[in-house]
């Protein structure tokens, strides 16, 4: 595929230093985010709410993701855009590959987490699901399913699509290098049970970007899988 490059001009020690930076950058939020919340809502209408602090907290991350991924990258070794997967792919990918491909992924975790259940009952949910099942109308949803189907895909297969896969794909081939980037994905999330189902659709997400070289496209299905669980999620609200 065209869009993939064989040998990217980073490599192993520049992810590595993108995932401390991230990591840094969690810890700093673990010590001051609070006080920044505290003066944002001081100066200005925003409402101090868990929703808003959760919307704040994400949007820390997310820049600290994209920078990262952009300082390494794009200004470090003076890359091309499309090298991170940063360009539009065909009508045809999109429907293939990032719709269908996000269907498939839905019924696949789904699936994965309805064995899953069958070993830990007592799961818990995942952060960006509890917030989901507290937020207190259609307006914070569709603040929290918009971070969720559209800003966190995008970050996401940014890193670990645009910018991770490419070099274990140059290390140890399409497949072997969709498993490894897969592997840190689901691990990445810090979940126990859920690492296995997030590392096989972190793999097949790797296929679908290998298969179109854009991580629009990659992130569209990914915004699908995300998406349709949140609006899952937030109907059984109603059904309860």
């Amino acid at each position: 595929m065209d869009g993939i490059i064989n040998k990217p001009r980073w490599g192993i020690w520049e992810i590595i230093v993108a995932y401390v930076a991230i990591f840094l950058a969690g810890i700093l939020f673990s010590l001051q985010g609070e006080a920044w919340f505290d003066f944002l809502i001081t100066h200005t209408s925003i409402a101090g709410s868990q929703q808003n602090f959760f919307v704040f907290s994400f949007g820390v991350q997310f820049l600290a993701i994209v920078f990262s991924v952009l300082i390494l990258t794009v200004w470090l070794h003076h890359v091309n855009w499309r090298d991170l997967g940063i360009r539009h792919g065909s009508w045809r990918d999109y429907c293939r590959y990032g719709f269908l491909g996000g269907i498939f992924l839905l019924v696949f975790i789904t699936l994965m987490g309805y064995i899953v259940s069958q070993f830990q009952p007592d799961l818990s949910p995942q952060p960006y699901e509890a917030i989901l099942r507290s937020v207190t109308g259609p307006g914070q949803f569709m603040i929290i399913f918009l971070i969720g189907a559209v800003f966190a895909p995008l970050a996401e297969e940014l890193f670990y699509r645009g910018m991770m896969y490419p070099v274990f794909r140059s290390l140890l081939g399409p497949f072997w290098g969709a498993v490894t980037a897969g592997a840190i994905f689901g691990i990445a999330h810090w979940d126990l049970w859920r690492t296995i189902p997030l590392a096989i659709g972190g793999a097949l997400l790797c296929y679908i970007y290998e298969k179109s070289g854009s991580i629009f496209v990659s992130a569209l299905a990914h915004g699908i899988w995300n998406g349709i669980m949140s609006l899952i999620i937030y109907l059984s609200l109603f059904t309860a």
